[in-house]
């Protein structure tokens, strides 16, 4: 009896624990993933790339590069999730010092890797159970996108572009999630080859790359007017497919932050239907 009573105590404060957690999430492709295994009541603030993902009045506590401790900390958290991006590390040391769990999970460029982060954040949640599932719906909603690839089909060249006024533009290579993207939608990435992560290349290579299509982030689509208008910012580009036919589609910006996610692999069911006009 007392063995069942001690057990049954045990078992209660182990709840009461996994029922107390306070998470700060430092990234949207951490705070998506809480939110689809039905965990958001454990958010207490999150990192402004998370801003769309959660009700209005969520603290939004700045960029995940950039977190002050001050702030955090007053939110009393049990725990700060986040990739090997946040920092500066001189906070996470404070946050650390004051108890706080400072846990940093996979931020990779792979299906496998989101697998992997689903698994350690539902570990950290408590939800270990809801972290199959939803493993299970990822591997699902892979198989449906390379089911519904048309094999048949030539795969389009396409080249990720990201743009800063003032700077030469960086082509997505290797080891990027927009790479991972771009072949998850059937297409191929011609700067894969050429530079591995984000690099800025001259205008003259992307143009031996012969692109069928320009990818850019919504953001920088909208800042920059439109296809004709990049082509007057860019002209050599008209000497590509992509430009002769003003192929420049746009790629939702949060798909590409902290690793391949769960909006990434939604991006690239819809870029497939994009790029071969399913």
């Amino acid at each position: 009896m007392k063995r069942l009573a001690l057990a049954t105590a045990l078992l209660l404060t182990a709840t009461a624990s996994y029922a107390s957690e306070r998470i700060i999430s430092a990234g949207a492709a951490i705070t998506e993933i809480i939110n689809a295994m039905g965990a958001q009541d454990q958010l207490v603030a999150v990192d402004v790339t998370s801003k769309s993902l959660v009700d209005e009045g969520m603290p939004v506590l700045g960029y995940h590069r950039q977190l002050s401790a001050e702030s955090l900390i007053s939110l009393t958290p049990t725990r700060l999730l986040g990739s090997n991006e946040m920092g500066p590390k001189a906070t996470l040391d404070l946050i650390q010092q004051a108890g706080i769990e400072v846990n940093v999970v996979n931020s990779g460029e792979t299906v496998d890797d989101l697998l992997t982060r689903i698994q350690q954040v539902g570990k950290l949640a408590h939800t270990e159970q809801a972290a199959l599932a939803l493993q299970a719906k990822v591997r699902a909603k892979v198989d449906s996108i390379h089911h519904n690839l048309k094999q048949h089909t030539k795969q389009k060249k396409v080249l990720f572009l990201m743009i800063h006024e003032g700077r030469p533009a960086n082509v997505a290579g290797r080891n990027t999630t927009a790479d991972s993207v771009i072949r998850l939608a059937g297409a191929t990435n011609p700067a894969a080859d050429a530079v591995e992560s984000y690099k800025p290349i001259s205008l003259e290579a992307m143009v031996d790359m012969q692109p069928d299509i320009i990818l850019l982030s919504s953001r920088t689509l909208s800042q920059i007017g439109s296809a004709d208008e990049l082509l007057q910012k860019m002209p050599l580009l008209s000497a590509t497919p992509a430009g002769q036919n003003k192929a420049v589609v746009t790629i939702d910006g949060t798909a590409l932050i902290g690793g391949l996610g769960l909006k990434s692999l939604s991006e690239a069911e819809r870029l497939n239907q994009v790029f071969y006009h399913q």
